[in-house]
């Protein structure tokens, strides 16, 4: 084989390892334009949600607080009903004697049934 065929096949070789080699660079090229575009859109996102992030966090401590005072307000709460409805019942059997003397004033016929009484006025 004559050497000029097997230098035009070497050139030819050449000639398309260049042409992928440039084939890959500029897609590679393109690609880090790409990148670093997404890059700028995307860093201050992530750094908005980072400081979203940041704030939730504070917001659910704040929420835990919130809800260990609320319990420890409840029990609070559920302490004063109790001594309320002690109260209430005591301030209720106080009244019995009026509401049966006013009865009797009034002309109720049961003023001397204590226990129909009772049912009719429930505590």
């Amino acid at each position: 084989m004559p050497w000029y065929v097997l230098l035009i096949v070497a050139l030819a070789g050449l000639a398309v390892i260049i042409a992928a080699l440039v084939y890959v660079a500029l897609k590679g090229w393109r690609l880090a334009k790409h990148g670093a575009a997404v890059s700028r859109r995307i860093t201050p996102l992530a750094d908005g949600l980072s400081h979203r992030v940041d704030e939730v966090t504070a917001a659910a401590e704040r929420l835990s607080a919130d809800g260990e005072s609320l319990t420890q307000s409840m029990s609070k709460l559920q302490v004063s009903l109790a001594r309320l409805q002690v109260v209430m019942n005591t301030l209720n059997e106080a009244m019995e004697p009026f509401y049966l003397l006013t009865g009797w004033l009034a002309g109720d016929k049961g003023y001397s049934d204590w226990r129909r009484w009772s049912r009719a006025h429930p505590r």
